[in-house]
Parts: structure tokens; C-alpha cells; sequence
């Protein structure tokens, strides 16, 4: 389990782990898809949150990161399903699904961030204007996904930065609802509108998620970076 010595110290499997987490080098991809608000609240009623969506219309979300190794998290595989959601203190982004490749990150994320992270089996291709990524639950088939972008990247980096929601299962602030902040800088970055982006669900609790969200039709906007770099810093306990 890990122990919260200190603010911004963290000790995983006897590793110290000091916020905020800075990763230098990740490839991405991602989609966006407008979903029904009442979708979005059907999977955020268990946690106390609500959608933040406009005009009847929320927001859901795929992301897929490889990260590299020269990180203190490791080099790993990730793939998020989340949803634009509203509680105490404003929006933010919730993350439903998780799923990771490497052991360590998954207890530092679960423990640190409170985000449901599991053990995943990937096969990625990203951060060009075709990525792929294909990911199984053990022997489970859970998604397999092209996404596609433009074909020009942005000659300059765009900075991003956002709240996060998270409903800790486990750690020291389990049963938390916690907030995070977060800011990432993309490099090489493409956009398109969802044109020949395909991907195939499987039969799986997260696949059954992303299917109720609308994430089975297609996109209305695709992302892409040949690289990314971000920040990760301490979660605040809300109640």
C-alpha cells in the first residue's frame, strides 16, 4: 500500500514518488464524441457528480499514451474513457476506465490520483496521422481502434491544462472524491473530424461503458501528437 509521508511525497513498493509527476516523452491519440447529458449522469450518479455538458449534450472521451521509459513512473501503455462532469468547485474531467500496462503505475496511480487503473495487454502504433491501438483484459478482447487525423501537424506546441475528477477505490483516501489539476503541452499536433476513425468494442464492463456513452458511433473530433509532455500534481480531498 502506499504512505502519503509528506505533501507531494508519495512511497510506492518502497519508491518515493515527489509531485508533481513530470513526464517528458508520450506519444497520443484521442477522440471526442456529444453524447446525452442524461448518458453521462447514468455513469456519474454512483459517484456524486453530474454532466457538464451544454445544451442536453455532454462529453465523452478516449485517450491513448504511450508513455517512454525515462519517467518514475515507467514506460507503460494507456487507454481512459472519461466524461466532462460538474461537482463542488467546477468542471472536470472524469476518468471511468484506465486500463495500464505496467504493475507500478497501476498502484500509484489507484493509491495517488484515485484513478481506476488496471492491468491491460496492448499493441500501439501512435502519434502520426494514423494511430492505432488494440487492447485486451487477459485473454478478453476489449478494443481495437484506428483514429485517424489530418495529415499536416501544427508547427508550433499547444499548451493545455484542466481539472480532473477521481473517486478514490483503495489508499489512503479511499472513498474520497478528489481533485486534480492538470497541464499537458502537445508537439506535433493534429486534428481531424472523425473521417475513416474506426473502433470496434468488445465484450467487457469498459467496452459496455463506452458503448452506452455513444463511443461506438463516430467521432466528431480526432487528436494527435507525436509528442507529448506534461504534469501531474497532488489531488485535493473534497469530501
Amino acid at each position: 500500500m502506499a504512505t502519503h509521508p509528506a505533501p507531494n511525497l508519495w512511497e510506492v513498493q518502497g519508491r518515493q514518488i515527489d509531485l508533481p509527476v513530470t513526464v517528458q516523452s508520450a506519444t497520443f491519440a484521442g477522440a471526442l464524441w456529444r453524447t446525452p447529458r442524461a448518458a453521462v449522469d447514468a455513469q456519474l450518479e454512483q459517484y456524486g457528480l453530474t454532466s457538464a455538458g451544454f445544451r442536453g449534450s455532454g462529453l465523452a472521451v478516449l485517450v491513448c499514451i504511450v508513455y517512454e521509459e525515462a519517467f518514475v513512473l515507467g514506460g507503460y501503455d494507456e487507454v481512459g474513457i472519461g466524461v466532462l462532469a460538474s461537482g463542488p468547485g467546477g468542471p472536470g474531467l472524469f476518468v471511468l476506465d484506465l486500463p495500464v500496462t505496467g504493475a507500478f503505475t497501476r498502484e500509484a496511480g489507484r493509491e495517488i490520483w484515485g484513478l481506476p487503473k488496471w492491468l491491460m495487454t496492448s499493441k500501439a502504433d501512435l502519434g502520426s496521422s494514423r494511430s492505432t491501438m488494440a487492447m485486451s483484459d487477459g485473454d478478453v478482447p476489449v478494443m481495437d481502434a484506428t483514429i485517424r487525423t489530418g495529415s499536416l501537424s501544427l508547427p508550433f506546441p499547444m499548451p493545455s491544462a484542466g481539472r480532473t475528477w477521481a473517486r478514490a477505490e483503495e489508499g489512503p483516501h479511499e472513498g474520497r472524491l478528489l481533485r486534480g489539476k492538470t497541464s499537458m503541452r502537445f508537439r506535433g499536433l493534429r486534428v481531424g473530424r472523425g473521417r475513416g476513425t474506426t473502433i470496434t468494442w468488445g465484450e467487457h464492463r469498459m467496452a459496455d461503458r463506452a458503448r452506452a456513452l455513444g463511443m461506438d458511433r463516430r467521432p466528431f473530433m480526432t487528436i494527435s501528437a507525436e509528442r507529448l509532455t506534461a504534469n501531474f500534481g497532488e489531488s485535493v480531498v473534497v469530501h
